[in-house]
């Protein structure tokens, strides 16, 4: 897919170097010129401009004000290309031109975390911070929501800033292989409860198998809380 650009003007009128008789434009204000044009024709993504060619810098003596007019851009959404025509502009008049070759990153935000994470820990709210990204640097299975992050339990250590997977998080484990649980069963509007002992980890919704210790008897027990299993009456 290709999308056909046509001008984009920066203004810049501070940035001096070499004293006062220099104004120095560089590859950050070429880089914005290009970005604004993205903005000017509707293409409201954040992005992010690597150059790969052209001149990036001019150096204009006797300066007070200096104008980057970008033409001509063209992108590549399939490959994230762009090539550009810039015309520099001081006091008004032409002082150079450049033919600009770079490729162009959409930005976008996901929570990582904020220190390292260790493997079984619950996730807080406090763990985690928010970063601006690349787009192509997230999995398809990143997870970028703050509120599906808290509360899940990692299933491996997590460096900071990384961003976190599906395959990163589970549900809390509350109940752990061979402990003691309480069997609630309800029946015919009776509720009866016994001991019974899990022989699997389980979260909150989740069902997993549990052992009569007594009968040798194996059932299937959702997971209430950390101590309590329901059982479907039969």
């Amino acid at each position: 897919m290709r999308f056909w650009l046509t001008i984009g003007i920066v203004l810049l009128t501070a940035l001096t170097a070499r004293g006062q008789e220099a104004f120095v434009l560089g590859v950050e204000d070429m880089a914005a010129a290009v970005q604004r044009e993205f903005v000017e024709q509707g293409i409201t993504e954040q992005t992010e401009v690597e150059f790969f060619g052209g001149q990036t810098e001019f150096v204009l003596d006797n300066t007070a004000e200096a104008k980057i007019l970008v033409s001509h851009l063209e992108t590549n959404a399939e490959q994230n290309k762009f090539t550009a025509e810039a015309e520099i502009f001081a006091d008004g008049q032409p002082a150079g031109k450049t033919k600009l070759f770079g490729r162009y990153f959409v930005i976008t935000e996901t929570w990582v975390p904020a220190k390292d994470i260790d493997k079984g820990a619950v996730i807080k709210a406090e763990d985690l911070k928010r970063i601006a990204i690349r787009a192509n640097r997230l999995r398809n299975d990143t997870v970028t929501a703050k509120e599906d992050l808290v509360g899940r339990q990692t299933v491996r250590a997590i460096k900071a800033e990384k961003p976190i997977t599906s395959r990163d998080i589970r549900e809390e484990i509350v109940i752990k292989r061979n402990q003691e649980v309480t069997a609630v069963y309800h029946y015919k509007g009776l509720q009866i409860t016994s001991k019974l002992e899990a022989q699997e980890d389980g979260a909150r919704g989740q069902r997993i198998k549990l052992l009569n210790t007594k009968s040798g008897k194996e059932v299937i027990g959702k997971v209430i809380d950390k101590n309590t299993v329901e059982i479907a009456a039969e």
